[in-house]
This record gives C-alpha cells, structure tokens and sequence, in this order.
C-alpha cells in the first residue's frame, strides 16, 4: 500500500468515525434545512440575503464540526480498540527456526514459530476461513482476526488495525501500550493475545473457537506446544 492509498484509508476511517457522533450529525443535518430555507425565501426579494447568510454560516458551521472531529479521530493517539501495533524493543526469543531471514518476520504461535516476507500473511485458517492474519504497514503491524467465544459467538472481529468488540459477547480488553493486545471472554478466558516483539518478530496466543474447529495457541497445550518450525509458509497453517 502506498502512502496516498494509506491517506484514502486512514481519511475513510477518520471520516466515517466523524459523521458517527451525534453532535456533528446535527450540524450535517442543519444543511438541508438551511437549502430548503433559502430555496423558499429566494421567492421574495427581500429575504434572498438573510437566507444565504443563513445558509453559509449553518455550512461553515458544519463543515467545522466535521473538520475537528476528523483530526480528533485521525491524531497520534490510538485507543485501546484500534491502531496499528508498533515494534516494541525484546530480544528475539529461541526458535526453532534458527536464523530467520533479514525480509521475513518470526512468528511465534507457542513452542512453534515461522517466519514470513509475505505480507500480507495468514497466520492460521479453518475450513479455508482466515480466522488470523496480519499485514505489515510502514513500522507497524495490521491484524486481522476472527475471535469466537466457548459458544462459537463473535467475541472480536479485527479488520486490518481496526478492533470491533461486541460488547454483548466479550469480558473485557487489555491495551495497555501499542505493542499489544489482549481480548477476554465472558469467562475470562484470553482468546486472543498479540505481543509485537521488535521489528521482526511477533507472537500470538489465545483460544480459536472456530464453529469448524477449536485451536488453542498455547505453549501448555494444542498443536503448537510442540516444537516445530513452519518456515517460509505463505499460507500459514491450515486446520480442516
């Protein structure tokens, strides 16, 4: 992605978090009252200057409720349901991949790790449904996840950097910088925790509660508590 597709993104996102709040949809709202107002005083002579004044200072108006609230939503400050992760500064940890390449990030999934230059990459899919993903944007990671409960009901979904949490289905959420994240489910259990390392590594662990299949990345339990590597593995691993 390049930085002017990256702008159209990041603007999209500001724009539709903008027209969300309630005060700056009243001053949108303003507009067509203002336009109707204008069209029926433009039938009298005398009122045609009262009305377009009207109508400009309800538009300035509006067009500056939506300007604050635009870079209010595009500032540095990311929240704990949205933003890319940065790079923190660990070590790398030992893996069983040995050297990873200079191009390829490690990835740690328990006792397992791969490394890939794809990106963006597939970290596991079910049934061919990319439950965990991620992308890499400039120095920061985008994750794309599918989070279930013990129920198969969505706890999360995370959409390329953007967390949605559905506040009926999770326990609650940890952000407590920008190198992580962790998502909690009604019985406390951690379906979901993403730790960016450094530059070129990231681990992943949590509970999958696919409908299809139930993966747990755990350094105790599952597939990956075993020591493997997966190398470079453009598709990430795959359960049926």
């Amino acid at each position: 992605m390049n930085w002017w597709e990256e702008f159209q993104s990041k603007f999209k996102v500001s724009l539709a978090r903008a027209l969300s709040r309630w005060w700056v949809q009243t001053f949108v709202g303003l507009l067509p009252v203002a336009i109707i107002g204008l069209i029926v005083a433009m039938t009298t002579s005398t009122q045609v200057k009262i009305a377009a004044l009207t109508m400009a200072g309800l538009g300035t108006l509006a067009l500056w409720a939506v300007a604050i609230a635009i870079l209010r939503d595009s500032g540095p400050n990311e929240t704990e349901v949205h933003g890319l992760l940065r790079p923190a500064n660990r070590p790398m940890p030992p893996n069983p991949c040995g050297e990873i390449p200079e191009t390829a990030l490690a990835i740690f999934l328990g006792r397992c790790a791969a490394y890939s230059s794809a990106s963006p990459h597939t970290v596991i899919s079910i049934r061919g449904d990319n439950v965990l993903s991620f992308r890499r944007v400039n120095d920061g990671i985008a994750v794309s996840a599918r989070i279930f409960s013990s129920d198969g009901r969505i706890v999360a979904e995370i959409r390329d950097n953007e967390f949605f949490i559905n506040p009926n289905n999770f326990f609650r959420r940890e952000r407590p910088d920008d190198h992580s994240l962790t998502v909690f489910d009604q019985e406390n259990n951690r379906v979901l925790d993403v730790f960016y390392l450094n530059s070129r590594a990231i681990r992943f662990s949590g509970i999958i509660n696919h409908p299809a299949h139930r993966v747990v990345i755990s350094d105790e339990e599952g597939l990956f508590r075993n020591t493997i590597c997966f190398g470079e593995n453009y598709t990430g691993v795959g359960f049926n």
